[in-house]
């Protein structure tokens, strides 16, 4: 018999409920084959992309304005809710040489915090290269679609999801 209080009940996702053990018991190695969400890190907008299940579709939604730290996560939270989401890509802008800088130690900063918060597994891509590229699509755009997105941000969150779920 399952002890009262660790079996879950249903998700608004539709998911069955699950045992959950006490403890943090899981691990950052982040399946493919599930609902992610990418986010592109930036002091100003974070870019924010989804998936479908299978992996096949890729879609950048509007990006997300920082305003700190706890205002950030908790929007993350509801598009987490929202879509269903069980794992997180996260683009680590490492310079051309490899080495991390400021923005990737900003980066991994606010991945730790997520990890915290959300305790959902999560991964980082390097994301070299992915905000030129998105700048070169953002520039190509209609007006009308460039306003839905806001910016390239979540253009260059695609491409990355696009880039971790095309590695082997």
């Amino acid at each position: 018999m399952i002890p009262k209080g660790l079996l879950r009940d249903e998700s608004a996702c539709g998911r069955p409920a699950r045992l959950e053990l006490p403890g943090t018991l899981w691990s950052n190695a982040l399946v493919k084959g599930v609902r992610l969400l990418a986010l592109d890190y930036g002091t100003r907008r974070v870019g924010v992309a989804l998936c479908d299940e299978m992996g096949v579709a890729v879609r950048p939604v509007p990006a997300l304005i920082n305003r700190g730290s706890r205002d950030l996560v908790a929007r993350i939270r509801r598009l987490v809710e929202l879509h269903c989401i069980e794992g997180l890509v996260i683009g680590l802008p490492l310079n051309m040489d490899g080495t991390a800088g400021e923005s990737a130690l900003a980066a991994r900063n606010f991945m730790r915090t997520l990890q915290t918060d959300l305790n959902l597994p999560l991964t980082a891509v390097d994301e070299r290269l992915t905000t030129i590229e998105a700048t070169e699509i953002w520039k190509k755009m209609s007006p009308r679609r460039q306003r839905k997105y806001g910016s390239a941000d979540s253009l260059a969150a695609a491409l990355i999801l696009q880039r971790f779920l095309e590695e082997p």
